[in-house]
């Protein structure tokens, strides 16, 4: 295709002089398996829609400093090929921070750890790291710009900044840098609808996009003060919500989002849904927020509360690739408002078609081997070190996972104190010569555990949970993992003397588990099982019964389970089954009495009533 350009006039939008309808919506490639884009993308132009809108996870493609994966499913190249091919415009946003309910907003955990950095400003250190990492991302989306002929129309700088701070200079200097590199096309920002939002995180050379439930009065009289001379365009129109663990789903009626979408079009304002394509926080990627369940009671303290494994939010198109109600009430407000304008309709004429996602039910699946994780720990561990105080696990060079911290204590007569963990991240389970004691959680409370030491002493073992980092807000910048404080009794001694065990339970370490060494009571353990599918059918594996943990699917880690809700199912894509499939559980605490797990054919993610005012948080 010859090159082109993305005109931004007050009039409208166009694509070398042609006038151009920007309809679009976000499907983020890195939470879905390659095989699954095409399909979704093609929901997308079906839908109307004439561009995909992305961000690009730093911390996936540069997941240790300097070593660069452009690989697989995080193959950028192959999604940018791809959008073109279906003559799919892209609006490319790849800001080192992205948000995206995902851990650290996508920055790499590693930046943690480096002396004197301050993320998301001008600091050295920081950009550094962040120009390096955007010089190699260039060579990869560069020959995708719409000026070399591309897909992408737009490059977006930044993500939200205006509600992390006020450095302006950091901002210029990213666009300026993009630029630099040879990015020729566009350069846009999405803020809050205020205008603090936008003078502290746009410049008035950018278009300044907009992220919204829905078009606030405000916002038709800022965004003209602020920016007289381009249209509107809400770059988030927040069509669902993200799930948080212990907090009911809270889905919002197609009817209200339909209303909301055509009021929006009605303005003349340029929507993309976020997420118009639900998808997955694999693995051990979710994010969290420092923040309420309930918004706007006062009365309630902001707590830590991390997000759930699916990343469906009620989007347009569900998490395993399906169109919802939603989806069809808003393509009819599509097709309504271009045709009622005298533009042409770009999707398909169907709009009440249901359920044609196929999927699959297996089981009960029966786990024969299991194994005692603390009994592994020398097979699973990847580090040891041992310090007088703890060690955060950024120092032992561990993304995500869990370390084990060692330390013991001596017989003293009469002698109960109770344990205090300071600067806890996230989630401690605690072990006193093997047996279980109690458990702690970062911002809440719960019953005290007491040490009392036998004669012969006191091992005591603490597990830390990292359960996401927080994605959003100043919280970013104190984000390290672990204990980052220090242990104590309280008679005012300080526990030293630790062993610092790096245990990030990836699919590799899983393959060295010894199933001889067998389940204990009340700790942490690894279930193993065989079960035969329908090669390349999605599925849904069924974690009630089970408490808190990970499953792997045949060496891949699906993500958390946890039984507080409201997610009961992790999605399991048909791209990763075969005829003879392997399940793997960790369980943190205890399993399900029959040590079965079943597969359905619908997924379950609504587990907790919205009358159920008790939750995580309270």
């Amino acid at each position: 295709m010859k090159p082109y350009l993305l005109q931004i006039r007050k009039d409208g939008l166009f694509l070398d002089d042609k006038p151009f309808y920007l309809a679009s919506g976000d499907m983020h490639y890195f939470r879905y398996f390659k095989d699954g884009w095409k399909r979704r993308l093609q929901m997308m132009k079906d839908f109307g829609l004439t561009a995909v809108q992305t961000y690009v996870p730093w911390d996936l493609h540069e997941p240790e400093e300097g070593q660069f994966c452009f690989e697989n499913n995080l193959n950028l190249r192959e999604f940018l090929e791809l959008c073109a091919e279906m003559d799919m415009k892209v609006m490319f946003r790849p800001s080192v921070y992205m948000c995206s309910e995902w851990d650290l907003g996508g920055m790499p955990y590693w930046l943690l750890e480096k002396k004197d950095i301050v993320l998301r400003t001008k600091n050295k250190t920081f950009m550094d790291c962040a120009k390096r990492y955007y010089k190699r991302l260039a060579e990869e989306f560069l020959p995708y710009l719409s000026t070399k002929g591309g897909p992408i129309i737009a490059v977006a700088v930044e993500n939200e900044y205006g509600s992390f701070g006020n450095d302006l200079e950091y901002i210029k200097a990213t666009g300026d840098y993009m630029k630099e590199l040879g990015v020729d096309v566009p350069l846009y920002t999405a803020n809050g609808h205020q205008t603090y939002y936008m003078a502290d995180g746009s410049l008035p050379e950018y278009w300044t996009a907009l992220d919204f439930h829905f078009l606030r009065e405000e916002a038709k009289v800022n965004l003209p003060d602020y920016q007289p001379n381009k249209p509107m365009y809400a770059a988030e129109f927040w069509s669902g919500r993200g799930q948080q663990w212990g907090g009911y789903f809270a889905r919002q009626p197609a009817d209200d989002i339909a209303q909301k979408y055509r009021d929006m079009l009605e303005y003349g304002a340029y929507v993309n849904f976020y997420m118009f394509c639900g998808g997955t926080n694999f693995g051990f990627q979710n994010g969290a927020l420092v923040s309420m369940y309930n918004y706007g009671d006062e009365a309630k303290k902001k707590k830590y509360i991390p997000f759930s494994t699916s990343y469906d939010v009620d989007a347009l198109v569900n998490e395993y690739g399906e169109a919802t109600e939603k989806y069809y009430a808003c393509k009819r407000v599509l097709k309504d408002y271009l045709e009622s304008r005298g533009i042409p309709f770009g999707g398909t004429d169907e709009f009440d078609s249901f359920d044609h996602t196929v999927t699959q039910s297996i089981g009960p699946v029966s786990l024969t081997e299991g194994a005692d994780l603390l009994d592994n720990v020398d097979n699973l561990k990847t580090a040891e070190r041992e310090s007088e105080l703890p060690l955060n696990m950024e120092k032992l060079g561990q993304a995500y996972g869990f370390i084990l911290y060692s330390t013991h204590i001596n017989h003293i007569k009469e002698y109960k104190r109770a344990l205090g963990i300071g600067g806890l991240k996230d989630r401690a389970i605690i072990y006193g010569n093997g047996e279980y004691l109690g458990t702690y959680m970062r911002s809440r409370g719960g019953a005290t555990v007491y040490i009392t030491p036998p004669e012969q002493g006191l091992d005591l073992d603490i597990l830390v949970e990292n359960m996401g980092r927080v994605n959003q807000g100043h919280y970013i910048l104190d984000e390290i993992k672990g204990i980052t404080g220090h242990v104590t009794l309280d008679d005012g001694s300080l526990l030293m003397d630790w062993k610092n065990i790096s245990l990030p339970m990836t699919p590799d370490t899983l393959k060295k588990v010894d199933y001889t060494k067998k389940p204990k009571k009340d700790r942490p353990a690894i279930f193993k099982g065989e079960f035969a599918a329908k090669a390349g059918v999605d599925t849904f594996i069924n974690m009630k019964g089970w408490t808190k943990g990970a499953v792997y699917i045949n060496g891949f880690n699906l993500g958390r389970y946890w039984s507080v809700g409201p997610q009961e199912t992790l999605y399991v894509p048909g791209e990763l089954l075969k005829e003879h499939n392997t399940v793997e559980i960790l369980e943190l605490h205890t399993p399900k009495e029959d040590l079965c797990v079943r597969f359905d054919g619908k997924p379950m993610l609504d587990a907790i009533s919205p009358d159920n005012k008790k939750t995580l948080a309270d």
